[in-house]
């Protein structure tokens, strides 16, 4: 069993019960001009004091076209007018990587108004019922940009008056119009006017001036796309010396070998892309030409390094570069986006490179993609088993200080994992799919709805073990995704998983009855947990397994304490606790004094309780990144002190854990609770 009773890593959260009004808006472009008409449109649709529903609004139009921009823009102007929160997600209906499942997203708003990641529903359903539960009384406005269908967007639609979504899409969504009553505002390409404007914005207005008719062809070559013009007016402000003259002729000369395109747009866009293109050094070109080959369109520099080839510094230089002619746009510290057009026309052109060099390019950027996420695995989950695959170090790899920062990366790029896992997959790069799909566990930490992604990339490891003929990683990656269907209370499918692990091919057989001890464990079957597990024990002592043993004889006590067989228990925890010490696993050893104050406390047994938990307190505090133990810890050592008669000791120990609770962003009414009323009686008169 990969995990037990005391297997899962607990990683202080960040969260806060005094959580901020959540502001997710990306910052509005800086030059933005024009759309006038389209703005007046959006605040003529603005929910008021008379208005009785939710306010639904669907700006389409093509790729490029700027609805993102004007969305940002627009939204930003009118953030007072929804004090609760505005809310920002990009759907990624169109790119390079799968769009986003609305249960995830829905993850995501939920923590953003201050629900606990343990409390987020993993069922689409729940989720949205959740959603627009804490809506409720508040005026939030929700941007959805770059939709895939309405069938992706209706579970994200506030239903509360006062409320607003606003959606982009190059689709029409045309059911949200029947089913939501939305508004429809259609982007249009800009007229000459418009990219006029847009050109004055970035360009020195002199050198328009100057040149009225290369400026009108200019504009003309870019048929109307915000995105060509921007391009196109940037690499000519980077040229002052250029007329811009010069930049029409180049462009008209450059083009871009025919990739099946078709269309004025299409053609504007490869037609100014194709000239940028020619115009950049080779190195800034083999940069912008191989992300077209990153599994997704957001990526940081040590990605692109390992992608390239290339060191840290010459990569952000590049990068940076490449973000001054538009072509990539900084989202924080060291990480880039691309406009997924762009990325699409990357990816274009890399396919002209010679096979070896698309397969190379490829297997680096997925092979460091596992390898960091080995890394941060093998942090955050310390003396766990885990699949031994061995990946070959690519590129720089960030310096992880500890199970915290390994999980901030993750985190962070959880998206690329998944779809570097599938890309991987696609290209038969099975050593990187195998590493992918046995460290997407830490998804268990996020949000509910991730738990859901963790079992597709676990999917995708499986297919790859049995491509390779790998019996060894087929039977741990089925092990771990049946793992992810038992926390998933999908418990038939979980325990056939655990049962096909029973087979003389597995050396590991052990493995089955520990995952079907945890399934009948949680359901309540308390007699059939206990039997899997004691069947599984001395396979897991045959194997020299310590740890294993550990758990499958905290278990045994839990099972115990629970039927009220609490000597017993207690022998189970002596075994537990020397098992504990042998396999150097400080949470767990501690865990056993935990586990051993219970049983005692439920015998009434107060004092040697009070011992066992102060021990267990202690053992906690020595581990970093493990607050809620330590909270549960003061909170059953001041159970142990009430019934002692230490009042004073046992308020507090309840305030000390209310504030690890507050701090950590879990639920802390029941303790605070608890902490008054002992309060209450540690300071009443005596005679009272």
């Amino acid at each position: 069993m990969q995990a037990g009773s005391i297997g899962q890593v607990i990683v202080a959260a960040s969260d806060q019960v005094d959580v901020p009004v959540p502001r997710q808006l990306p910052a509005p472009v800086r030059d933005f001009v024009g759309r006038e008409h389209h703005v007046a449109a959006l605040d003529s649709v603005l929910p008021n004091e008379t208005t009785a529903h939710s306010t639904v609004v669907v700006l389409d139009g093509t790729g490029g076209v700027g609805k993102t921009s004007l969305v940002t823009y627009w939204a930003h102007r009118v953030e007072d007018r929804f004090p609760d929160g505005t809310l920002f997600v990009n759907l990624r209906g169109y790119g390079p990587s799968a769009p986003l499942d609305p249960v995830v997203v829905l993850g995501g708003f939920v923590t953003a108004f201050g629900v606990p990641r343990d409390q987020v529903p993993a069922d689409l359903d729940a989720a949205a019922g959740l959603f627009r539960s804490l809506l409720a009384g508040r005026r939030v406005l929700v941007v959805l940009d770059n939709a895939a269908s309405a069938e992706q967007v209706r579970p994200l639609l506030p239903t509360t008056a006062g409320c607003a979504a606003v959606l982009t899409s190059r689709d029409s969504l045309t059911d949200l119009f029947v089913s939501e009553a939305a508004h429809r505002i259609s982007l249009d390409l800009f007229g000459s006017a418009e990219s006029r404007c847009l050109l004055l914005a970035v360009l020195d207005p002199a050198r328009v001036e100057l040149e009225p008719e290369a400026t009108d062809e200019l504009i003309r070559l870019c048929a109307g796309l915000p995105l060509a013009v921007r391009i196109a007016a940037t690499w000519a402000a980077a040229r002052p010396h250029w007329q811009i003259a010069d930049v029409v002729d180049e462009i008209r000369e450059d083009q871009l070998a025919d990739d099946g395109t078709s269309g004025r747009v299409e053609e504007a866009v490869h037609r100014v892309l194709s000239w940028s293109y020619a115009h950049l050094t080779a190195g800034h070109a083999q940069v912008f030409r191989w992300l077209g080959f990153h599994p997704g369109t957001e990526f940081s520099v040590l990605a692109v390094a390992a992608l390239c080839g290339l060191r840290r510094r010459e990569t952000y230089r590049c990068l940076e570069a490449l973000a001054e002619l538009h072509l990539v746009e900084p989202v924080g510290r060291h990480r880039y986006r691309m406009h997924d057009l762009l990325h699409a026309y990357a990816r274009a052109l890399a396919r002209l490179d010679p096979p070896d060099e698309q397969h190379a390019t490829h297997r680096r950027v997925l092979t460091w993609y596992a390898y960091v996420a080995q890394l941060a695995d093998r942090l955050l989950y310390p003396g766990f088993p885990s699949l031994d695959v061995e990946i070959d170090r690519v590129g720089p790899a960030p310096g992880f200080g500890d199970r915290a920062q390994a999980l901030v990366w993750l985190t962070a790029e959880q998206p690329m994992l998944y779809a570097a896992a599938r890309t991987a997959l696609e290209w038969e790069f099975y050593a990187p799919v195998l590493a992918l799909a046995a460290t997407s566990r830490f998804l268990t930490y996020l949000p509910r709805p991730l738990w859901a992604v963790r079992l597709e990339i676990e999917r995708h490891g499986v297919a790859a073990a049995c491509a390779l003929g790998d019996a060894a990683a087929e039977f741990f990656l089925v092990e771990s995704r049946s793992e992810t269907l038992s926390l998933l209370q999908r418990w038939d499918e979980a325990e056939a998983g655990f049962a096909s692990l029973d087979t003389p091919r597995n050396p590991q057989r052990y493995t089955a009855f520990i995952g079907l001890g945890g399934v009948h464990l949680k359901q309540g079957r308390l007699r059939r947990a206990r039997d899997c597990y004691q069947q599984a024990l001395p396979l897991a002592r045959s194997h020299g397994l310590v740890r294993t043993q550990a758990v499958i004889e905290g278990n045994l006590a839990t099972i115990a304490i629970r039927l009220g067989e609490y000597e017993p228990a207690l022998a189970h925890i002596d075994r537990e606790r020397i098992l504990r010490y042998q396999a150097g696993d400080q949470v767990g050893h501690a865990h056993s004094f935990y586990r051993a104050a219970t049983a005692q406390l439920a015998q009434g047994r107060h004092a040697p309780a009070l011992e066992l938990a102060e021990r267990a307190l202690a053992g906690y505090r020595t581990t970093p990144g493990v607050d809620k133990l330590v909270a549960r810890a003061l909170e059953l050592a001041a159970t142990c002190l009430d019934n002692v008669g230490d009042l004073a000791r046992a308020a507090d120990y309840l305030q000390r854990a209310t504030t690890l609770y507050t701090d950590l962003g879990l639920p802390a009414d029941a303790t605070r609770e608890r902490w008054r009323e002992v309060t209450a009686r540690a300071t009443a008169p005596p005679d009272a």
